[in-house]
């Protein structure tokens, strides 16, 4: 046997294996992530591509403005959102960016107006109270200019009209504004047509002009002869006829408000009421100017062809008298006063008030007595005026109404009047004046008043005196010793005796009324 070194055993050590390289192979758990991304860019693409244009509003406050709450809407269906509200640089304003809706696209033209929607109370009535549950809103009034941009200054009131009302604008020229603010209601015939829309005072600064606006189709009434008043409240005037109270409603009590009319026939066709009919050169233009008037009586005044200037020295007080008074001719209106004033001799110091009137030679017509036909007036005006004053035309300075104290011209014929030669050289012409008829009176009572001095002064001297010498002689006859009195108190004692006797006579009847048949009983029958 033969002897082996062994060693120790040497366990079996692992083995590398060599393998080939595995490609890579998707998992379909990626799938998820991947369609979401998909899904991620298809809406943000979306979104790109439905949203309209990015705008900045600038307002002065931002009261109930929430980011990605307030919506702006335009006809009450939405047209963006508010997506962030903050201050302006200068932190004078509230910035909010707007993105609008694809098919608002339109609202971003330069001349689109925005504000605020809250609940407003005004002459018109009451406006935003949905907001008070669903809280303001931005309203938006789409422009009709082409060019666009993207940064707008809010309104701070809602504008009156937006740009889709059918109608038309004009301009009223006034000397005031008065109480014709934005929204104050205009009339036609009591119905409200129409508003104020905008008020400016003019450069040369001596009037206002207010510009109104008329809806469709009641601005086919307003025409060429159409004239504005005011109706602002209640309209009192004080005149010569005396008190006149106008109202439109009671709007125009509270707010006031303008009218108008138009004083001939608004149409061809009389029996149509439809605007449209009236003529095309009838109807006012666009921006027509028209005076605003005072009154509807002022405004719908038919205007006179001719009007010749007088003047009318008085020698009393014209108070009371008023620049407008009528003129009139046996009750029927001539003209009206112009000018009052005063005026002084400087030779004899003598005070005159001098009143200017218009008198419209066209209201006294000239007609045949016999036939009742129209004649053409006069050519020579001047010798018809002469003529009538030499028949005594004069006129008078007369009380309308003795509550109100309003005065008035009467121009009457006073025959016994002195006479007065017309100076055709004076400018303007002097109608001659009589005093009125309560100076007349005043004269009337002062001669009464001297006429009652005389007899008075008569009464002193010549009836006192015979009257102290009566009453001295029934002094002397009533004296306690005088015969007259004497004789009267014997008088009286006989009446009374036989005042006595008659009455035991008519005691002795009541008692005994047979003694009238058989006479007076005897003493022994008596008893």
């Amino acid at each position: 046997m033969s002897d082996t070194n062994q060693g120790p055993e040497i366990p079996d050590l692992p083995v590398a294996l060599s393998q080939a390289k595995r490609h890579w192979a998707p998992q379909i758990i990626w799938i998820v992530p991947i369609v979401a991304v998909l899904v991620g860019l298809v809406l943000m693409y979306k979104s790109i591509v439905d949203h309209g244009p990015t705008i900045t509003v600038s307002f002065k406050t931002g009261d109930g403005l929430i980011a990605g709450k307030t919506a702006v809407k335009y006809k009450e269906v939405s047209i963006g959102l508010v997506k962030t509200v903050v201050l302006s640089e200068d932190h004078q304003q509230v910035v909010a960016t707007i993105q609008l809706n694809k098919d608002a696209a339109d609202f971003a033209k330069i001349d689109t107006r925005f504000w605020i929607v809250r609940p407003r109370i005004t002459a018109n009535g009451v406006t935003g109270l949905s907001t008070l549950l669903d809280g303001p809103f931005i309203a938006a009034d789409l422009g009709k200019a082409a060019e666009v941009q993207s940064n707008f200054i809010a309104l701070e009131v809602p504008p009156i009209l937006t740009g889709d009302t059918p109608g038309r604008e004009f301009i009223l020229k006034a000397s005031t504004l008065g109480s014709h603010n934005v929204g104050t209601p205009v009339y036609f015939r009591r119905i409200a047509v129409g508003q104020v829309v905008a008020h400016d005072l003019d450069k040369d600064g001596k009037s206002v002009s207010i510009r109104i606006f008329i809806n469709a189709p009641f601005d086919g009434y307003v025409i060429n002869n159409t004239r504005f008043w005011n109706a602002t409240g209640v309209d009192v005037t004080l005149n010569a006829s005396g008190i006149q109270v106008q109202t439109e409603s009671l709007i125009a009590v509270l707010a006031g408000g303008i009218a108008f009319e138009a004083p001939e026939p608004l149409h061809a066709n009389p029996n149509s009421p439809n605007p449209a009919d009236s003529t095309l050169a009838d109807r006012a233009k666009q921006d027509t100017v028209f005076p605003l008037f005072t009154t509807r009586d002022v405004a719908l005044k038919q205007p006179d062809a001719r009007a010749q200037r007088f003047v009318i020295n008085f020698k009393q007080s014209v108070r009371g008298l008023m620049v407008g008074a009528p003129v009139e001719f046996r009750g029927v209106n001539m003209g009206e006063v112009v000018s009052i004033g005063a005026a002084m001799d400087p030779q004899t110091y003598e005070i005159i008030q001098p009143v200017e009137i218009f008198i419209y030679p066209d209201r006294l017509q000239v007609r045949s007595i016999k036939t009742g036909k129209l004649l053409p007036p006069p050519k020579n005006e001047l010798d018809r005026l002469k003529a009538l004053i030499g028949k005594g035309l004069r006129a008078q300075l007369n009380t309308s109404s003795y509550i109100t104290g309003q005065k008035y011209i009467a121009l009457e014929f006073f025959p016994d009047a002195p006479k007065y030669t017309l100076d055709a050289s004076r400018k303007p012409l002097e109608i001659p004046a009589v005093p009125d008829e309560l100076a007349d009176i005043e004269k009337t009572m002062a001669g009464v008043v001297k006429r009652t001095d005389r007899v008075m002064k008569k009464l002193d001297e010549q009836l006192i005196p015979q009257f102290d010498k009566t009453l001295k002689n029934v002094n002397a006859i009533t004296e306690g010793d005088s015969p007259l009195l004497l004789d009267m108190r014997d008088s009286l004692r006989e009446l009374t005796k036989a005042a006595a006797s008659v009455k035991t006579l008519t005691d002795m009847l009541d008692e005994q009324p047979q003694s009238l048949i058989f006479g007076k009983p005897s003493q022994g029958s008596k008893q």
